[in-house]
């Protein structure tokens, strides 16, 4: 997971569609319900890190990530039913473009999806999602706006696990720096 992470955030000039559709399509049944509670977690920061630092890398794979991402959204584990939300949030722009990136998903290739599933889809991201955007936004201008106080706490700490594997250098004192 952490190195599928690691890939998508660095610099982009190397990486082709195909290649980020390997990393992604291998994200994705990983995220379903049913496998490792740590596995999916870890998973999904990937994916909302990836999608909040290079949107552009995750918005065509929207069709392969919404719906496994959805399907957690509901999870009784805790840690893995917040990480769902904040990548449903991060994969849709929520915080930025409100629902229209959404909208466009459905009329697209979410057209698709059982219309269960789409309803269901649907009606949480009226009655839950948008109000989550809404409050990332309210924070976000309270903070200052995009230049002000720097990444909210929980991103740096997603952040920080997909780098944590291997040295690198986050601007902080290590264990082997004594």
């Amino acid at each position: 997971m952490l190195a599928a992470g690691k890939f998508l955030l660095t610099e982009p000039t190397n990486k082709s569609f195909e290649s980020t559709k390997a990393v992604f399509g291998a994200l994705a049944p990983v995220i379903q319900p049913g496998n490792p509670v740590d596995t999916r977690r870890l998973a999904l920061v990937v994916v909302r890190t990836v999608s909040r630092e290079n949107n552009d890398f995750v918005r065509p794979h929207l069709p392969i990530l919404a719906p496994p991402i959805f399907a957690s959204v509901r999870d009784p584990v805790i840690p893995v039913k917040l990480s769902a939300e904040a990548a449903f949030l991060a994969i849709f722009c929520v915080v930025e473009e409100e629902s229209a990136v959404f909208e466009k998903y459905l009329a697209g290739p979410g057209a698709s999806l059982p219309p269960n599933t789409r309803r269901s889809m649907q009606d949480y991201f009226k009655r839950v999602a948008v109000r989550l955007g809404s409050q990332a936004r309210e924070r976000r201008d309270a903070e200052g706006g995009q230049g002000g106080l720097g990444l909210s706490s929980d991103e740096k700490e997603d952040e920080r696990e997909v780098w944590s594997v291997g040295k690198v250098d986050l601007g902080e004192g290590s264990f082997g720096d004594d």
